[in-house]
């Protein structure tokens, strides 16, 4: 039976004073770093921790666990339900007020400059270009990004539908969710963009299309998120933000990095369509 993650602490917390100096440096990493544990290999955790894989995973037998993964599982399992912290996070910022404003920017702009070269970093390109070649295969391609999530997927879907005509956002207004979904099928894709808290409608639209055959592409936070569970394309962006609402930044750099391989990927049906698109819009007197 799989622990409870507050069990697997307490075992933690309890063990502490029994263990070698080099158990309880892991161990001391865990539990101040338990977002870790969920979404990293026992490799990267022992780095983390600064001691060698063979430590975490006598560390893990020391607790009882068989190995490492089975140890893991309760960490998986509370990043699946963590909930909304918001009223935390805008406390926390609060607590900054003495803060120097320019000093409270320089940390904003680091911590987004690190979001965006960790997420558009060389191991995430595999999945980028394999995501964008799905796409472009694709039928159709429907785009979803509910609550915070909307921007970026609006922003994606609004560049595609520029140079393509086989696009499909879908969200909540009229309440025809479900009608947006109806004729998904093996021949679609779905980009998803899902992060904590995540939309219980999301993950349901996300297991609908996939249960229809559909190639789902998840842009998230973590492998292990239920918008990756599913997916066969799964694009992993830094969030963290120096304000109290975690950052968008890269899930924005993964949709203009998408847009650019698609544009490059559909010739001059792509110059066509955008040209009538630049007539119609000039036409409706669209642009000031």
């Amino acid at each position: 039976m799989t622990r409870l993650y507050r069990d697997t602490i307490r075992l933690i917390v309890d063990a502490y004073g029994q263990l070698t100096p080099e158990l309880q440096k892991a161990a001391k990493f865990i539990l101040e770093n338990p977002e870790d544990v969920g979404l990293n290999s026992m490799r990267t955790v022992a780095k983390g921790a600064g001691v060698k894989p063979a430590t975490v995973s006598r560390l893990s037998k020391r607790l009882g666990f068989d190995d490492y993964e089975k140890f893991r599982e309760p960490f998986r399992q509370r990043l699946r339900k963590i909930e909304p912290q918001f009223a935390r996070g805008v406390e926390s910022a609060q607590r900054r007020d003495g803060v120097n404003d320019e000093a409270l920017l320089s940390e904003l702009r680091k911590q987004e400059i690190s979001n965006i070269e960790g997420t558009l970093s060389t191991d995430n390109y595999p999945a980028l270009l394999d995501a964008a070649e799905t796409m472009h295969q694709s039928r159709r391609v429907y785009v979803l990004g509910l609550r915070g999530a909307y921007g970026p997927a609006f922003l994606f879907y609004y560049a595609y539908q520029l140079f393509q005509e086989n696009s499909r956002l879908v969200d909540t207004r009229a309440g025809i969710f479900a009608d947006q979904l109806r004729g998904i099928g093996a021949n679609d894709s779905l980009l998803v963009i899902s992060f904590p808290p995540y939309t219980q409608l999301t993950i349901d639209a996300v297991n609908y299309a996939a249960e229809a055959g559909a190639k789902i592409v998840a842009i998230t936070d973590s492998a292990v998120s239920p918008a990756a569970n599913a997916a066969g394309h799964t694009i992993i962006t830094r969030n963290k933000s120096a304000s109290f609402y975690h950052s968008f930044i890269g899930a924005l750099a993964v949709t203009q990095a998408l847009i650019t391989q698609l544009v490059t990927k559909k010739g001059g049906d792509a110059v066509r369509i955008a040209r009538e698109a630049e007539n119609q819009l000039s036409k409706i007197s669209a642009y000031w």
